[in-house]
C-alpha cells in the first residue's frame, strides 16, 4: 500500500461518520490482502515495541535507574518481607502471652 494511499483513507475516515468507519473496515476485513498487511503490521510492532523495551531496559541499566520490572520485584519481595514480619509479630505476641503469669490475688487487691 502506497504512502499516498494511506494517507487517502486516513483523510476519508476522518471526514466519515461512525457507521461510515464501520462500513471501511469492513471493506479492509473483506479483503485478504489488506488484512494480511494489517496483521503483518500488527506483529512488526510487536516485535519492535518488544526490542524497543529491552533498548530502554538496557540504557536504564546502563545509567543505574530502576526500570519498572525492577521496581515491581522490589515491591513483591518487600511485600513478602512485610507479610512474613506480620506472621513473626503475631507469633510473638501468641508466645509472650502464653508465657507472662498471670497477676496475682494479692497484687491485685493493693
Amino acid at each position: 500500500m502506497a504512502r499516498g494511499d494511506v494517507e487517502s483513507i486516513l483523510s476519508k475516515l476522518r471526514k466519515m461518520s461512525e457507521e461510515g468507519v464501520m462500513s471501511v473496515f469492513n471493506e479492509v476485513m473483506s479483503n485478504q490482502r489488506l488484512r494480511r498487511g494489517l496483521g503483518r503490521a500488527g506483529e512488526q510492532f510487536m516485535h519492535n515495541k518488544a526490542a524497543f523495551d529491552r533498548n530502554v531496559e538496557t540504557v536504564l541499566d546502563f545509567v543505574n535507574i530502576p526500570s519498572k520490572k525492577d521496581v515491581r520485584e522490589l515491591k513483591a519481595r518487600l511485600d513478602h518481607l512485610s507479610s512474613q514480619l506480620l506472621n513473626l509479630s503475631i507469633k510473638l505476641d501468641r508466645v509472650l502471652a502464653h508465657d507472662k503469669p498471670a497477676p496475682s490475688k494479692s497484687r491485685a487487691r493493693k
